[in-house]
């Protein structure tokens, strides 16, 4: 059981969430600088509207892969089987190894205080448990649930399929709502279980300088 929490949390959790962090970026860094990227040539124009759309829809994927339905038959490394998994009262032999920064963490995500008085009870199945249980109910919230009907909207409509659909697009509140409810989670059980603190965010704008350093080489040459 621990080595398939490993495995979810590590190529499921870890690793979507970075690429959706990233490719956001992306788009984003792209997006501010739109007003000048439109005085450049044509050929300079298009290559930064498909770096732009090609980042959108990596994201919309990484994102789709993170809120998949859980699924017995097909399982997935979704947050929602993800959840579930550590949930179970089988995961019973993996203990916190870093205490006081994963409290710390709790209190800054508002979580529940039955849930930082856990990290030090003697029974490590406690933990495991009331985090599933507090963030599926989280995850079950209307806000979220909303949020993720956009995100899937947007993936089987536009990304998967071609449908004939006007209007439809996914704003950046709403996928800064599902990027933050991942990385909660991601940071909590990353320093719990691993003492490791996980700097997505940090992570994904180093890899993604290069936007801003093209961009900044272009206005140097239009000076």
């Amino acid at each position: 059981m621990i080595e398939q929490i490993t495995d979810y949390f590590n190529n499921g959790l870890l690793s979507e969430t970075f690429h959706a962090e990233r490719n956001i970026l992306i788009w984003q860094y792209v997006s501010e600088e739109i007003s000048f990227l439109k005085t450049q040539k044509k050929d300079t124009q298009s290559l930064y509207q498909f770096i732009q759309y090609s980042a959108q829809t990596n994201f919309i994927l990484s994102l789709g892969k993170l809120f998949d339905s859980h699924n017995n038959k097909y399982p997935s490394r979704s947050i929602l089987s993800f959840l579930r998994l550590i949930g179970n009262s089988s995961f019973d032999t993996a203990e916190i190894v870093e205490t006081t920064s994963t409290k710390r963490l709790l209190q800054k995500f508002n979580c529940p205080q039955d849930l930082i008085d856990a990290v030090d009870n003697l029974d490590i199945e406690l933990f495991p448990k009331l985090l599933s249980q507090y963030y599926l109910e989280k995850y079950n919230c209307k806000i979220l649930q909303e949020d993720i009907l956009t995100l899937k909207s947007m993936r089987d409509k536009t990304v998967a399929h071609n449908e004939a659909i006007e209007n439809l697009n996914i704003d950046f509140k709403t996928t800064q709502r599902l990027i933050n409810f991942t990385m909660e989670i991601v940071s909590i059980f990353g320093m719990a279980y691993y003492s490791k603190s996980y700097m997505l965010t940090k992570s994904a704008e180093n890899s993604t300088f290069f936007i801003k350093a093209n961009i900044a080489e272009l206005k140097k040459q239009t000076i």
